[in-house]
């Protein structure tokens, strides 16, 4: 019975105490002063769009007394916001340590492929939006290009596009969508210079597989320099021309 006894005054005093150290953290936490500004691109090796010193240097503009200030008075969150607005930016995540420090990680939007459109250029990212081009760093991916203006949407491009960048072998081996006059495509290979005439981008996926078998069951490599078009248009056959 007095054990049982100990045990729920031992139990009072811990639930009480809890609310004491809580409030005294955050007593404490509010004291900390921001002394340093840590930036990690996650992705630093897949892209360079940005760079830790970029974004360090954008933060230190926009708010120039973060240091030296108690991390209170600029949140996180309001920190993450502003970043994100930037044009590569995919996620981004702020937060400050015990000792004052904070930290920010963030990863970069990555460029699908990359669309010229007469006078202009633009990427278009994972998730199908535009994105700008930057003058530090070009991204080598799939070119889009020709009379895109012709055509009534970039959907059914941007499928075969995903396809491209999802496969492998495709990935190494398709270097550009071409779009013709008449909205009908031609594919440019990295490897030997024939022209694929590819059509119209719907049933895209039976076409893919169409060539794929051309390349690794009908063809030895030593034979597509042989070949200077390749016509996957029509159902049920593959036309090659030689030169």
């Amino acid at each position: 019975m007095i054990g049982k006894i100990k045990n729920i005054i031992l139990w009072v005093l811990v639930i009480a105490y809890f609310p004491v150290l809580s409030a005294f953290v955050s007593k404490s936490k509010k004291q900390v002063v921001c002394a340093d500004m840590r930036v990690v691109v996650s992705d630093s090796i897949d892209a360079g769009f940005v760079n830790s010193k970029q974004i360090r240097k954008l933060v230190l503009k926009k708010y120039p007394d973060i240091l030296g200030n108690k991390i209170e008075s600029i949140g996180c969150h309001e920190i993450e916001d502003y970043i994100k607005q930037h044009a590569a930016i995919d996620d981004c995540e702020a937060y400050y340590t015990v000792g004052g420090r904070l930290n920010v990680e963030l990863s970069q939007r990555k460029p699908m492929c990359r669309v010229f459109s007469g006078y202009t250029s633009y990427y278009i990212d994972e998730e199908g939006e535009k994105m700008p081009l930057f003058n530090n760093y070009t991204a080598h991916v799939l070119i889009v290009s020709g009379h895109v203006n012709v055509l009534d949407s970039l959907n059914e491009v941007l499928e075969l596009a995903r396809y491209i960048n999802k496969n492998e072998f495709w990935n190494a081996q398709i270097e550009q969508i071409y779009v013709e006059r008449n909205a009908e495509l031609t594919l440019s290979p990295r490897v030997g210079d024939q022209i694929i005439h590819f059509g119209k981008p719907d049933d895209f996926t039976y076409k893919m597989e169409k060539l794929y078998a051309l390349y690794t069951k009908g063809l030895h490599p030593r034979e597509w320099n042989n070949y200077s078009e390749i016509n996957v248009k029509f159902e049920g056959q593959i036309i090659c021309t030689k030169r």
